[in-house]
């Protein structure tokens, strides 16, 4: 008992407890493999069954297609013999004749045949005799099934014999249609779906084929149809339905039901039943429910009459088999399930211990605390986990040394070679003012131009600290626009310094201002103004210090300035800017190296406005650390 409280309390325990953990991972990895295959097991023993059900059924259906087929096939080729028997012709042309002659109130079609010879005169009597001779010979053409043939003259009289059965009643009641149906397909046999008809014999249901009799000069001399019961379609289906358990359903191309085992749909439409939505195409399957009872419906399709063959096939009858291998398979998976998950229980109570003891360790490491080690007891499985545990610390300090170091150099690197990407640019830039002067002015600025450019130098290559205290940066700034007034005229260049006091030993990185002062210079400089003025401000916001560069110049449109801030993160658009913004690109390149992505420089612009270039650096700069931002 105090076994299993004790394993009761390890599965309520938390979720991230090991044991909780590695046994719901054992817990899915018995039941999901096990259901699983329980599942397809019997999916695949039930979808081979229905694949079985389907083929066979389909088979069995195309015969009875063809059969059906070859029974249509005889009764058009009786509906055709009139047209080439001399003998029903002839008679046929008698009795359009003789009624054609006859006054109009006279000409009633009224019925003639066998039993109906009381009040016929002679003529009439013998062209009776005459036609009933030839009915009796199509009558007796097709030894299999009940069939009736009736002729009917131009004028809607018609003519029968008496077979098994009797004649149906309502001749005269169809006999519109018929022609309708006949005449308009010129000589070709019609196909009249079932109807329920009443003769001597009771009410029947009989399926026809109509066709309009044509002489060889194209003369239409009449029509005959052809009934057949559809005993003929009962007796070629019963064993179909006797083979799957099933019903068979027979529906015409225009949704009338032609033939119903079952005898509940004769005659009726189903033009807008989900039965025929859900029969798609020449053939198939699908699941449905027929007044409630889920069945298999299997359906073809006749290429020759167009009537579709539906059977329908319960699933407790299709699928009894398969529910009892599924009932005696998913007894087996529970018991195995149950005794795998047993023993999963006692392996995870065994194995979670000294795993716990690693996971213990691997938090305190994740602390950044890499002084542990994991105590080897053994050499099995854990004893190597655990003694690779340990040379991976090892292998970690390690490595975040190497990494240190690179990182330091990597730096240390990058920060030189921007600072000398700006040093020959204003070099040259210099070096061409005293140029300019000398030629223009041959007097003695040029020392003092000499001597300036002097201090400059010194400046940039000086001692090769990155930072310097903001005076000394703001004394480099005065030295740089002292040569720009000489170069373009006293007093071209004013810099104004911000009106809030600030710490002049704050340390700023060296040649941080300049180089912005020079992309004002060159590229923002308005010839019709007489001078350009430097505006310096200064800002605390939060952690962060703001320097403002902001002058008067000619401003920038929209597309420019969305070019130029573009050419900020991105040093591979620098030749489709034609160089514009270099020292503008190499402070904020410098910045990011020193203080993280969160810093650097943003930039505003208006045209006939000027520029504002915003310099932002956190504070804790002054403790001369990088700051990671």
């Amino acid at each position: 008992m105090r076994l299993w409280q004790r394993i009761w309390k390890r599965l309520v325990s938390p979720i991230n407890r090991m044991e909780g953990k590695l046994f719901i991972v054992f817990l899915f990895l018995i039941i999901l493999p096990i259901g699983a295959l329980s599942y397809i097991s019997a999916a695949r023993y039930s979808d081979s069954i229905e694949r079985n059900t389907v083929t066979y059924v389909s088979q069995i259906s195309d015969k009875m297609i063809s059969k059906l087929d070859d029974y249509m096939e005889d009764m058009k080729k009786i509906s055709i013999i009139p047209s080439y028997l001399d003998e029903i012709k002839e008679g046929l042309k008698i009795s359009n004749r003789y009624y054609e002659s006859l006054p109009l109130q006279e000409n009633d079609p009224t019925a003639r045949g066998s039993d109906t010879k009381v009040g016929l005169t002679g003529e009439e009597l013998q062209m009776l005799r005459r036609i009933e001779a030839s009915i009796y010979f199509l009558n007796n053409i097709k030894s299999t099934g009940s069939n009736s043939v009736y002729l009917f003259d131009r004028y809607g009289h018609y003519y029968f014999t008496t077979k098994s059965g009797g004649i149906r009643s309502d001749l005269k009641a169809v006999y519109e249609d018929w022609k309708s149906l006949a005449y308009s397909q010129h000589g070709t046999p019609v196909l009249v779906s079932t109807q329920e008809v009443s003769g001597r014999a009771g009410n029947q249901y009989v399926f026809s084929v109509v066709r309009e009799i044509i002489d060889t000069n194209f003369e239409s001399l009449g029509l005959i149809a052809v009934d057949a019961n559809i005993d003929v379609i009962e007796n070629i289906v019963k064993d179909l339905d006797n083979a799957t358990h099933g019903t068979t359903l027979i529906v015409d191309n225009a949704g009338r039901v032609v033939f119903d085992s079952e005898k509940k749909y004769l005659a009726r439409n189903l033009q807008s039943s989900d039965l025929l939505e859900l029969a798609s195409g020449t053939g198939g399957s699908f699941h449905t429910e027929i007044d409630g009872v889920p069945v298999l419906s299997i359906y073809r399709e006749s290429q020759n009459t167009g009537w579709k063959i539906f059977v329908a096939i319960p699933q407790k009858e299709l699928m009894g088999d398969a529910l009892r291998i599924r009932n005696v398979t998913v007894a087996s998976a529970i018991a195995i399930v149950g005794f795998a998950l047993l023993i999963s229980m006692i392996f995870t109570f065994t194995l979670t211990k000294p795993l716990r003891s690693l996971v213990r360790l691997m938090k305190t490491v994740q602390t950044g605390n890499l002084e542990v080690t994991f105590p080897v007891r053994g050499h099995d499985e854990i004893g190597l986990v655990g003694s690779a545990f340990n040379r991976m610390i090892v292998r970690v300090k390690s490595l975040i040394d190497d990494v240190y170091l690179a990182g330091q150099r990597k730096n240390e690197a990058e920060l030189e070679a921007l600072q000398n990407q700006i040093n020959p640019h204003f070099i040259y830039n210099t070096l061409e003012s005293i140029r300019m002067t000398a030629v223009i002015n041959d007097d003695t600025e040029v020392s003092d131009m000499t001597q300036l450019l002097g201090k400059l130098l010194r400046y940039g290559i000086g001692s090769g600290t990155e930072t310097v205290p903001l005076a000394k940066e703001l004394e480099h700034l005065e030295i740089y626009l002292q040569l720009l007034n000489y170069r373009y005229g006293s007093n071209r260049f004013v810099l104004t310094l911000p009106e809030v006091s600030m710490d002049m030993q704050m340390p700023v990185m060296k040649l941080l201002f300049q180089p912005i002062v020079e992309n004002a210079v060159y590229h923002g400089m308005d010839e019709t103004k007489p001078n350009m003025t430097i505006r310096l401000k200064y800002e605390e916001r939060g952690t962060d210090r703001l320097y403002t560069i902001s002058d008067d110049g000619v401003g920038m449109d929209q597309s420019t300035l969305r070019r130029l801030r573009g050419t900020l993160n991105d040093p591979q658009r620098r030749q489709s800017e034609g160089g514009r913004g270099i020292g503008l690109r190499n402070v904020h390149e410098r910045l990011k190296l020193r203080f993280g992505e969160g810093y650097g420089i943003s930039i505003d612009s208006e045209p006939g406005i000027g520029t504002n270039v915003t310099v932002r650096i956190p504070i804790e700069q002054a403790n001369g650390g990088k700051h990671n931002g």
